[in-house]
């Protein structure tokens, strides 16, 4: 078969004729089993994939020629090749483009020899890019390094020794036999003069090899004698074309014999040459011999302990010089675009900062379906008709954008933004990932040449395309979203003590802006500034302070219970200046005058019924805790069933409130209280009363309510209903409005109406 060796560079010519004819002698006769088309990898050499493979496929359709496949081969083994001094000496009638093609081929066909053919000159075969840090080792350990694994792949695989004679590119494989080295290598090559090696006896007689050169590299050199069996005159030892000793030749006929010993009836004069070509015919055979019986017989009589060597033997017999490599694969898309653009998982991971031109706009062209069932939309400010897809707003008529439609002219609607990459690579913005904000279209933010810092996102290595984002938020990466693979030993803990000190090292920017209000209660300090300084008031004393909303709110921070703080915003309006206090102040729908106003009519009362709480005796110091409350309950419970326990403690998630925790039955029920200034509020209505009143009352008509809808039957209920909520609202309507204006006393029986004091001008 042929190679087609094809170099991306030297398309321009006519590859439909020239393809057949001009190339074929490019190459040696070495065997191929598969035709092949090489390409460069170069970056242009995938634009022009698809043009090699429309005129491989004309060639083996008007030639009538087999299957003809496109590879990809890494070009840097060429490169060398094409400039050195062999390749002026072997080649010197082709040029280095030609050149460089042969070399393609002959790594195809055997990479091992053509990377040992490179390592006759050592500078050339130290300039091979293999690792990224392959300049860091020092010269004389790479290049030991590199010949030792050379030596063990040739012996491993083995060598023709005939093809090595005949092919001037296979011969440097010969100073990686073990026992000859680089010297007796060539002086092989020279002694040889073009003849033929029949057997492994003429190394000594025709090469004049020493005993114990021969008895070193025999068994790693190969005499193929399927090729010149039928013409020759000499002796054929099929066992010359194995990996096995000429030492052990003796084994393994013994082994053949004894593996026929069952079927034929073999004698002293067997041709022992005959049973082995037969045993090769049907190595199974070889399975039912006892290996481990013979290797203590040949211990006995003073060859060693050699098992190991006839398994090793074994092997061989089931398949000669059997190909021991891994078989030949296709590139993978990632090793593809390593080759064809240089970038690697390390040089271009996600989350990697670049910059990239902006190349063009991509839109996404409107269907005929989606064009028929197109609702245009009217501007109303400029009073003219908008694309839906192109969002174009110029049309004065309805009847145009529907010409617009059929006349094809209609761009589609924008998906993104093509951009270049430095590297060659072509990068994609979507349209989402073109800003933090919402983008119209990216004509508005984006043009065409503009440089763009952009965070990768995504590689496609099929497509050689990659996915990027140049949103602000990505680009800080603050949430640490684009964080790469980290190091084994990467310590986590010294990087967060980093972050800590940088937190404590950067002022936090103050969201407060200073006001010029004279007042006792008003200080310019934050909300922790607050709590801090009200830990050592007493409960009930209040601070006014500026708001994080704005110049035009206030802020009034109120000591709740030790550790619970309340903040209540104060709508400042009618105001003569940005820093001076409003004529009119509001919390909530309710108007203030002043701030006094304020002190007195909201925070005293809902202080003063706050207090009542934390002093009532039913008050738990547990902070709304319902794990230490519902055993308090049921042990109270437990005690006097007929009587409900209840509990009263301050919500720390809700400044302001309490939370009633009782227990009717044998599961404890927590309800929210809220202090107002117009009283306690629970269940949406407001008790003027004490909370001992409040509580029991409440308590007590819902225990008996219970029982009495347990004693009624169904279509008596809503009549019981009707005759409590009755006697509900006569008792309301004898108890006096609680009338609250810096009263003395926070609650009073409703029989004993409190005894006012007038309002007196100054501070509280």
């Amino acid at each position: 078969h042929t190679m087609y060796c094809i170099h991306a560079h030297s398309l321009f010519f006519s590859l439909s004729l020239t393809l057949s004819h001009s190339l074929i002698h490019l190459l040696p006769s070495p065997i191929c089993r598969h035709r092949h088309c090489l390409i460069d990898c170069h970056r242009e050499a995938m634009s022009l994939s698809d043009t090699i493979k429309a005129c491989v496929t004309q060639l083996e359709q008007e030639h009538q020629m087999a299957a003809i496949t496109t590879e990809f081969v890494d070009p840097d083994l060429a490169r060398l090749y094409e400039a050195s001094k062999r390749a002026d000496v072997h080649h010197w009638e082709y040029n280095e483009l030609l050149r460089h093609a042969i070399s393609l081929g002959r790594r195809l066909q055997d990479p091992l020899a053509e990377f040992c053919y490179l390592a006759s000159d050592d500078d050339e075969f130290l300039c091979l890019k293999l690792h990224i840090f392959q300049n860091d080792v020092p010269r004389e350990d790479l290049l030991w390094a590199l010949q030792v694994e050379l030596i063990n792949r040739v012996n491993e695989v083995g060598i023709d020794i005939n093809k090595a004679f005949k092919h001037t590119h296979w011969s440097p494989q010969l100073q990686f036999v073990g026992g000859l080295g680089p010297r007796k290598g060539t002086d092989v090559i020279k002694k040889s003069k073009g003849s033929r090696i029949e057997n492994r006896s003429q190394l000594i007689t025709e090469l004049k090899m020493g005993p114990k050169v021969f008895l070193n590299c025999a068994g790693f050199i190969r005499i193929n004698t399927g090729d010149f069996e039928d013409n020759t005159s000499e002796y054929i030892d099929a066992l010359d074309n194995s990996r096995i000793h000429p030492e052990t030749y003796d084994w393994a006929r013994k082994m053949a014999v004894d593996a026929l010993e069952d079927e034929a009836d073999v004698g002293d004069e067997v041709d022992t040459s005959a049973a082995v070509e037969e045993i090769l015919d049907g190595p199974e055979r070889l399975k039912d011999l006892d290996l481990d019986a013979f290797a203590v017989e040949l211990e006995r009589q003073g060859f060693g302990n050699r098992q190991t060597t006839l398994y090793d033997i074994r092997d061989e017999l089931f398949g000669m010089y059997k190909e021991r490599r891994l078989p030949y694969r296709g590139l993978t898309p990632e090793e593809k675009f390593r080759l064809l653009t240089g970038e690697t998982k390390d040089t271009l991971v996600e989350g990697k900062l670049v910059t990239g031109v902006v190349a063009s706009i991509t839109r996404r062209r409107p269907t005929r379906d989606m064009l028929d069932q197109a609702n245009p939309e009217r501007t109303e400010e400029s009073n003219t008709w908008k694309c839906p897809f192109c969002l174009q707003d110029t049309f004065t008529d309805l009847s145009e954008v529907w010409i617009h439609f059929d006349d094809n002219s209609c761009v589609g609607q924008a998906t993104g933004v093509r951009v270049r990459l430095d590297n060659g690579l072509t990068g994609f913005i979507g349209l989402k990932f073109l800003s933090d904000s919402h983008v119209r279209t990216p004509e508005d933010r984006v043009k065409v040449g503009m440089v763009l810092h952009c965070r990768v996102m995504r590689v496609n290595y099929e497509r050689f395309s990659v996915d990027l984002t140049c949103r602000s938020s990505d680009l800080a990466n603050k949430e640490s979203q684009f964080s790469g693979p980290r190091d084994t030993y990467y310590d986590e803990t010294a990087e967060e003590a980093d972050k800590n000190k940088e937190r404590k090292a950067v002022k936090p920017k103050s969201l407060y802006v200073d006001r010029v209000i004279v007042h006792p209660s008003f200080h310019n300090i934050s909300f922790k500034q607050a709590e801090k300084k009200l830990e050592q008031l007493d409960q009930g004393d209040a601070i006014i302070r500026p708001s994080s909303k704005g110049s035009d709110h206030l802020t009034i921070s109120w000591k709740v219970d030790e550790g619970v703080y309340q903040h209540i915003d104060i709508l400042e309006r009618n105001k003569t200046y940005q820093f001076t206090l409003g004529k009119s102040l509001w919390i909530e729908n309710e108007e203030f005058e002043d701030l006094d106003e304020i002190l007195a009519r909201h925070i005293q009362p809902i202080a003063s019924f706050a207090r009542d709480i934390l002093s009532y005796k039913y008050f738990s110091k547990e902070f709304g805790n319902k794990q230490a409350i519902d055993p308090v309950l049921t042990a109270e419970k437990r005690q006097q069933k007929s009587r409900i326990p209840y509990l009263f403690s301050t919500s720390r998630e809700f400044p302001g409130k309490f939370i009633l925790s009782y227990m009717p039955r044998s599961k404890g029920i927590h309800e929210f209280v809220t202090v107002t200034p117009n009283g306690i509020r629970y269940r949406s209505k407001t008790h003027t009363h004490t909370c001992t009143h409040t509580h029991t009352h409440t308590h007590a008509h819902t225990h008996r309510y219970t029982h009495r809808l347990r004693r009624c039957s169904p279509t008596s209920r809503s009549t019981t209903r009707t005759r409590y909520r009755d006697r509900r609202r006569r008792q309301q309507r004898h108890t006096s409005p609680a009338i609250r204006y810096r009263c003395p006393r926070a609650w009073w029986p409703p029989s004993r109406p409190p005894r006012l004091q007038p309002l007196r001008p100054g501070p509280r």
